[in-house]
């Protein structure tokens, strides 16, 4: 019961502390260009590698839009937690055992 109120309450900070970070890349034509690939209008382009993850998509006029993705910690108590990379996102996890949640207050926004 303790695990499904602390999971509840991560992700009740989740949704309040949720912000992406988007970006829009210009284009000229039908086409998009991003990182060596070729993307036509509609086409999605996902970077899930390297310490930011993000989806970008294909517009009109070859514009790029992309978003980050992802789960970044912003704040934990650093004396009982620690933050680990996982994938895309960033876990709270106790000091001394890496494998238990963090059992502090945590943090974090999307994207």
């Amino acid at each position: 019961m303790e695990r499904i109120i602390f999971i509840s309450g991560i992700i009740s900070i989740l949704l309040v502390y949720a912000e992406a970070a988007c970006w829009l890349e210009r284009g000229n034509g039908s086409s998009c260009h991003h990182e060596g690939v070729t993307l036509h209008m509609g086409q999605t382009y996902v970077n899930t590698t390297g310490p930011t993850c993000y989806k970008c998509e294909c517009m009109a006029f070859g514009e790029l839009g992309c978003c980050n993705t992802g789960i970044s910690i912003r704040d934990y108590p650093a004396d009982i937690c620690k933050v680990l990379r996982r994938g895309c996102n960033d876990v709270a996890v106790s000091k001394t055992n890496e494998d238990e949640p963090c059992d502090g207050t945590v943090a974090a926004v999307i994207g």
